[in-house]
């Protein structure tokens, strides 16, 4: 395996601390783990280098019991706490292929050539709530900035660091790709908006004009159905996200019973479509959440991604 051990140390840590506190370690309970580890890995790892460090984990001969501690109650059997993580990696393994996620946290210090590329108008913490990932800080004393290491699904990478109740992007240069990109990825895959950053590249890219878009928005959706239910995917997402619609030859929205359809992306709707047997590539439109339930009539909502097991129907008050 290519985990180093203080790796797969880290990620049993993580899963076993997890659920120190229940009395038993169940097959819905492992799957439900190896479900948190896909949508929402362990800081500083990607999804594939979590499964790689349950492998190395097991093929270690270091005793598992010893990494955290069980709690008096509900004491761990070496044997237990294997069984389990096997069946947490063989879940992931039947979970395949995972979503693409928009982003993952890096560990590692700040690039000595790194570059500012945005400024988002909120503190740390606010941000910490909008994209679920929380900042770090460095092992230099307690007045270090607080920093969050981001490799973006572009392949782009930024770091979020804390200054003066605001928080820098910054990215290190890359040959042929230009700032503004990167800031346009940064966008797109945060759902941050152009207003909330203020743009230091001297040269906004346009496709950063349209918020969180498309991959925020089903990321979002997949991990709340998934790990806390439906329901409760935050609104202010979906009123922002630009979605797509089938066009009609006159002015006026597709509807399903009450609901009209909208995809997260035009190759979604195109597949939506073909599955009802139309066999022209379908006309579509898009506008965001908050465009699309002033255009729908009283009493009708929007459906995001039909099909899916994350669909997900939204009104004027919310989630239904």
């Amino acid at each position: 395996m290519t985990s180093a051990p203080e790796s797969w140390q880290r990620v049993l840590w993580a899963l076993l601390y997890s659920v120190q506190y229940e009395q038993r370690l169940t097959d819905a309970l492992a799957r439900s783990r190896a479900l948190a580890l896909i949508l929402e890995p362990v800081h500083g790892f990607s999804p594939e280098e979590e499964h790689a460090a349950l492998g190395a984990a097991l093929e270690s001969a270091a005793p598992l019991s010893e990494i955290l501690p069980p709690p008096p109650e509900t004491p761990r059997a070496e044997e237990e706490l294997r069984d389990f993580a096997e069946r947490v990696r063989r879940h992931m393994d039947e979970l395949r292929p995972w979503p693409d996620l928009p982003f993952v946290t890096r560990l590692g210090p700040l690039w000595e050539d790194s570059a500012v590329i945005g400024r988002v108008r909120m503190g740390h913490m606010e941000v910490t709530e909008r994209i679920r990932r929380h900042f770090q800080r460095p092992e230099t004393g307690d007045d270090a900035p607080a920093r969050l290491l981001l490799r973006l699904s572009s392949g782009d990478e930024v770091a979020l660091v804390e200054r003066g109740g605001r928080v820098d992007v910054l990215t290190r240069p890359e040959p042929g790709r230009a700032p503004e990109d990167v800031l346009a990825a940064f966008l797109f895959t945060t759902g941050l908006t152009p207003g909330e950053v203020q743009d230091l590249t001297g040269g906004a890219n346009p496709a950063s004009t349209g918020g969180a878009r498309t991959g925020w928005l089903a990321y979002m959706l997949r991990r709340e159905v998934s790990l806390d239910g439906p329901g409760t995917v935050p609104f202010r997402v979906f009123l922002r996200t630009r979605l797509y619609c089938q066009a009609t030859e006159s002015p006026g929205v597709v509807a399903v019973g009450r609901l009209v359809p909208a995809f997260t992306m035009p190759e979604a709707l195109a597949g939506y479509a073909a599955g009802k047997g139309e066999t022209e590539p379908p006309r579509y439109f898009s506008a965001t959440g908050r465009d699309l339930l002033d255009l729908v009539p009283e009493g009708y909502g929007v459906l995001v991604d039909p099909g899916t097991g994350y669909a997900t129907a939204f009104d004027r008050d919310g989630p239904r």
